[in-house]
């Protein structure tokens, strides 16, 4: 039975502050797997200070959420999308050219990069939620605010605010979450 001692935990709070090149905001790397220069996945928290452009990450996919803030525009070669902090997280390719525009004043997101797996990123803001997941799966979750239990298998659970857990299943899993504001992140086995 999985506890929640078997799980990964990273706080945002023990976590560096990185300064982009360009000044324009700041990162914080969660985790990068297996290591920062060769990584599968990797997940961070940005705050954007200022409008700019997003680093291009060849043959990598994206998955970009708004935590805090007013929100920003994506402006694609082929689409503009308006992201804000209630919305669904937006998938892109880091091949492809990305401003962004703040809307109106800094804003503190969400990052996920994959290389080589496919995954998916949700957002569940308080809503009763109930998922199988199968073994060797890639699952992480960050708990965006406080409040709500998760259980799993007949273990319930607290979580703590702006917290990644993350765990590779080595079986299948029920979990289900109630009350909780949180990004469910999910990826194909890679190991």
């Amino acid at each position: 039975m999985t506890q929640l001692q078997d799980w990964h935990q990273i706080r945002l709070q023990d976590t560096p502050v990185s300064p982009w090149k360009n000044g324009g905001g700041t990162t914080q790397s969660l985790v990068c797997w297996p290591n920062s220069s060769d990584w599968v996945f990797r997940m961070s928290v940005a705050r954007i200070d200022s409008d700019g452009p997003f680093s291009e990450f060849k043959g990598v996919d994206r998955w970009f959420a708004v935590l805090s803030g007013e929100g920003v525009v994506l402006q694609f070669p082929e689409r503009r999308i308006e992201v804000g902090a209630l919305d669904a997280a937006v998938q892109f390719s880091g091949d492809l050219p990305c401003q962004c525009s703040l809307i109106n004043g800094p804003t503190v997101d969400f990052n996920l990069m994959v290389q080589g797996v496919s995954a998916n990123m949700a957002r569940i803001d308080r809503s009763p939620y109930i998922a199988k997941f199968k073994a060797q799966t890639t699952l992480a979750i960050f708990v965006v605010a406080e409040g709500g239990r998760v259980r799993m298998g007949s273990q319930n659970f607290e979580l703590n605010a702006n917290s990644l857990y993350w765990i590779t299943l080595d079986h299948d899993l029920e979990i289900e979450f109630n009350d909780m504001y949180l990004l469910l992140i999910q990826m194909e086995s890679f190991l």
